[in-house]
């Protein structure tokens, strides 16, 4: 059986062929990731098309998730290929066009002196180089040199004190999520959000501009300290969260990040969202054949805490063997799978809306009756996909497997933890149900004679309502 928690690679010049593609699937990836911050457009199409056609090929649903690179702030360029900054100097910041040097630098963001305080930090180049600002004039900012060294041309820049006044959706992120919606991609990820206004206006856009595609699921990349005080107005806007613990580090320290994401998933879990866990999850093996100890550790706990996902980035996208590293993450996760029940600390009691208390308490009564009979998976039959997701955060302990007849909802299962997903036509009776379950797990080699199934769907089936119906159901 594939992993319940499912892997989540990211595409790349080292898997950016149809034959590594298949065997990142066949190694068990269900989640490919499209990082727009790299690559062209035409790129990232064809990187696209190809994980649909691998996926095609094996016949095993996967996703695709497009990550938005959001409002990445840089430095501007500089009159010399670097320059080195020196500790306990003063340097002039400036939002307009200059070429930098020991003395300006420029920081092409709208409304930075308006935004920053006296005290605030800016950390440029992922944290190596920090200034601190000591005095404003009406169109720069003197900051100290706290931490010099080393500074190249167009470096990011993190302000982990202050809430920007700009958008986390960029003109870039929308032709970015045009070429995604045309190429009929699974889940959106938005970076650097501050608060849920960013969710709210990237939901509105699809509404207005692709109503088919409005429901599409969208993840919010938690990796600024804002993000994290709105963490709970962000989750009642946004399907899922990502803890991105690359830029979440450079905002509040390292030695902050794992209370931090305890936090993230521990909230997502509750309100019924999906969670993802990133970053640095197997680095050393963008090198190594190897993962190190405290990586597998790593890995591991993600899985304790409850993480519905876990993400590599380099390791598949420029590592030396992606498809080792995708192999060496399933035997991580399945070994700490075999343990959940006795580390978890998700028990997967969800503080559920009311608005969706129905389908809850039919979810939870299906995993309770799976706990108390011999059963071997719970099938459900979706049209939103919205059952089979909420009952993946109930972790049940047996397979869940998904039955949708829209082409979209089945794909986008392959998100979600424990779900396999299955393409089937409208059914219009319980019987018409039944012989689809039959056909499809047999045929797949998922159920054998006698076992026994819990059933969830919306009676009347043929009203396609929402899930209503609990059923126990034993194959002859």
């Amino acid at each position: 059986m594939p992993c319940k928690t499912k892997i989540i690679a990211t595409l790349g010049p080292a898997s950016s062929d149809i034959e590594t593609i298949s065997n990142l699937i066949r190694a068990g990836v269900r989640v490919f990731r499209i990082n727009c911050s790299h690559g062209t457009e035409k790129e990232r199409i064809r990187l696209i098309q190809l994980a649909k056609s691998a996926s095609q090929s094996l016949c095993i649903p996967t996703s695709i998730m497009i990550d938005l690179q959001g409002p990445k702030i840089r430095i501007g360029d500089l009159e010399q290929p670097f320059i080195l900054l020196q500790s306990g100097r003063t340097i002039k910041i400036t939002t307009q066009s200059v070429l930098g040097n020991e003395n300006v630098l420029s920081i092409h963001l709208q409304g930075l002196v308006e935004n920053l305080s006296i005290g605030d930090r800016i950390l440029i180049d992922d944290g190596k180089i920090e200034l601190k600002v000591i005095r404003k004039e009406s169109a720069s900012l003197e900051a100290e040199i706290v931490v010099g060294g080393k500074l190249l041309p167009r470096k990011g820049v993190n302000f982990p004190d202050t809430e920007l006044s700009l958008s986390g959706f960029t003109d870039k992120d929308l032709r970015d999520l045009l070429v995604g919606i045309g190429q009929s991609i699974d889940a959106i990820a938005l970076s650097f959000i501050q608060n849920e206004a960013d969710i709210i206006k990237l939901r509105k856009i699809l509404k207005d501009q692709y109503p088919t595609r409005e429901k599409i699921p969208i993840i919010a990349k938690i990796e600024r300290p804002q993000a994290l005080e709105h963490l709970a107005a962000i989750l009642e806007h946004a399907d899922g969260v990502m803890v991105a613990r690359g830029d979440l580090a450079i905002e509040i320290s390292p030695a902050c990040v794992p209370t931090a994401q305890k936090q993230i998933i521990s909230t997502a879990n509750r309100m019924g969202k999906y969670v993802i866990t990133a970053t640095q999850m197997l680095e050393s093996m963008v090198e190594s054949a190897t993962p190190t100890r405290a990586e597998a550790n790593d890995v591991a706990n993600a899985i304790f805490d409850g993480s519905d996902a876990v993400m590599l980035s380099a390791e598949t996208s420029i590592g030396k063997n992606p498809v080792l590293v995708v192999k060496t993450m399933a035997s991580i996760i399945e070994e700490a799978e075999k343990n959940l029940a006795r580390w978890s600390v998700w028990d997967g009691n969800l503080a559920i809306k009311s608005n969706e208390e129905d389908s809850y308490f039919v979810i939870k009564a299906a995993r309770n009756l799976s706990d108390d009979r011999n059963v071997t998976a719970i099938c459900v039959f979706t049209q939103s996909g919205r059952t089979a997701s909420l009952l993946s955060k109930t972790r049940p302990n047996v397979p869940i497997y998904a039955f949708t007849p829209n082409s979209d909802v089945y794909t986008q299962l392959s998100l979600y933890w424990g779900v396999q997903s299955f393409l089937t036509p409208r059914a219009s009776n319980l019987a018409e149900i039944l012989a689809i379950l039959e056909n499809s797990l047999y045929q797949s080699g998922y159920l054998r004679s006698e076992n026994q199934i819990v059933l969830i769907c919306g009676y009347p089936v043929h009203q396609f309502r929402t899930a209503n119906l609990v059923m126990l159901h034993t194959f002859v």
